[in-house]
C-alpha cells in the first residue's frame, strides 16, 4: 500500500513521501508521530513535516493529540468519499469560480486594449479564441457540478 501510494502520488506530480505517508497511515491500526513515520518509511522528519502537512491541507489525514504526549500523530481520513468531498467544497468549487471570473476579467481587458489599440488584430483573435475556448470549457465544467455533487 505504501508503494502503490506513492508512485501514484508522482504519477500526479506529487511527491513521493506524501505517497508514502498516507500509504502507511491508511495501513496503520494506530494514529502514528512524526518520529514514527520518519522510522518506518526511513526518511527524515523535515519530509514527514512537509507531507503530513500537504495530507492536512487534502483532508487526507487527521491531526490527534494523545492524553499527556505533547508530540503531534496523525491518522488517516479512510473514506476517501469523504477526502473528495471535502476537496470539492473546499478547494475544487471556490477556485473554479475564482478562473471564472479571471476569465471574465481577462476578456474585458482584451477587449479594451484592442479599442485602445495597443494588441494587432492577429494578437487579438488568438487571444480571444482561445479566451472563449477557456469560457466555454468553465461552462461545461459548470453543467457538470450538480451531477458530480450528487456522486459525492
Amino acid at each position: 500500500m505504501v508503494e502503490v501510494a506513492a508512485r501514484l502520488c508522482q504519477m500526479m506530480g506529487l511527491p513521493r513521501s506524501v505517497g508514502q505517508i498516507y500509504g502507511l497511515l491508511y495501513l496503520a491500526p494506530r494514529p502514528l508521530g512524526l518520529d514514527d513515520i520518519a522510522e518506518s518509511l526511513g526518511i527524515s522528519k523535515a519530509s514527514v513535516s512537509t507531507g503530513t502537512r500537504h495530507l492536512l491541507s487534502w483532508h487526507a489525514v487527521r491531526q490527534v493529540w494523545k492524553p499527556g504526549d505533547r508530540k503531534d500523530y496523525f491518522e488517516v481520513q479512510a473514506d476517501l468519499a469523504e477526502v473528495l468531498r471535502a476537496n470539492y467544497s473546499g478547494t475544487f468549487r471556490p477556485q473554479l469560480e475564482k478562473s471564472r471570473r479571471k476569465v471574465t476579467l481577462l476578456l474585458a481587458s482584451l477587449e479594451s486594449n484592442r479599442k485602445a489599440g495597443t494588441v494587432d488584430r492577429e494578437e487579438y483573435q488568438v487571444c480571444r479564441d482561445r479566451l472563449d475556448s477557456l469560457a466555454r470549457l468553465q461552462g461545461q465544467i459548470q453543467k457538470l457540478l450538480p451531477f458530480a455533487e450528487k456522486l459525492l
